[in-house]
């Protein structure tokens, strides 16, 4: 069998992040599954195995970069169940190493059209619990509720601390700041001076 069309391993996987880099590169107008096939190395049919089509693949994509995001902000909850400003130092800090390390999903999730925005109605944050804002506000919001901050300081707070860490993930990719040591121990003390 010809080396080119026999792929071993997981193949959807692949897919999905050879396609999450093509997403960003060339955007949605120019995204084929025939050029996610070249960068996995396998036939221009092997796509169609996992996906009937191009539309198939970037949903998986946004849908498994924002779960991945998600998983990880909820993973700091299960580690400090009760101890809510715990979990926003330490949510701060995932967020920003998620980032870092995934810079691709940091432009796919926020510098492009896949953005899911946060909800503002009121000057209050509606009761979703989804994704990976809904764990951050309802860590913070908890949080708030102990050290009894005015609940009309929820909504601005809760922006304040998620844009900050947004914004240090950016300047970090970036390479705009140059910072000599750890960047979660920064991140950290940045959130603790906020808190």
């Amino acid at each position: 069998m010809d080396r080119k069309t026999y792929h071993h391993g997981d193949l959807k996987k692949e897919l999905i992040h050879n396609g999450l880099l093509l997403l960003n590169k060339e955007g949605t107008e120019r995204f084929s599954l025939r050029k996610v096939a070249i960068m996995c190395g396998v036939s221009h049919s092997a796509p169609y195995k996992h996906f009937k089509d191009k539309d198939a693949l970037i949903s998986e994509i946004i849908k498994e970069v924002w779960k991945e995001f998600y998983v990880a902000l909820l993973a700091v909850t299960e580690v400090y169940p009760n101890e809510p400003k715990l979990q926003i130092i330490e949510m701060g800090k995932a967020y920003v190493k998620f980032m870092v390390e995934n810079p691709e999903c940091l432009k796919f999730m926020f510098l492009s059209d896949n953005a899911y925005p946060v909800r503002i109605e009121d000057d209050k944050f509606p009761d979703d619990k989804v994704g990976a804002f809904g764990v951050f506000k309802d860590s913070a919001e908890r949080f708030f509720k102990e050290m009894k901050l005015d609940e009309n300081l929820y909504m601005q707070k809760t922006l304040l601390l998620w844009s900050m860490v947004h914004g240090l993930a950016i300047l970090i990719i970036k390479n705009s700041i140059e910072y000599k040591g750890d960047y979660l121990v920064l991140v950290e003390s940045m959130i603790r001076t906020s808190l």
